[in-house]
């Protein structure tokens, strides 16, 4: 038993070794940084979200409001 789990851990440690590789090529073609830490992804950067104006804000709600009266016209012609 002990020798079936002394070759497992070889086996995890090689294949350690490889994924720190596979992260090290893969992060030189896309241009990323290697996190130094084997298998460890790194989360993407959220992008920030635009500000929408008073005026833009007031220009989808007429438009919404709009849409909304011509879907409830057709639903009552029903």
């Amino acid at each position: 038993m002990d020798a079936i789990v002394a070759k497992l851990k070889s086996q995890r440690a090689t294949l350690l070794e490889e994924l720190g590789r596979i992260d090290a090529a893969i992060a030189a073609l896309t241009g990323g940084k290697a996190t130094g830490k084997v298998g460890q992804v790194t989360k993407a950067k959220r992008r920030k979200r635009r500000k929408m104006t008073p005026a833009q804000r007031r220009a989808v709600s007429e438009r919404m409001k709009k849409s909304w009266a011509a879907r409830k016209k057709k639903a009552a012609k029903r």
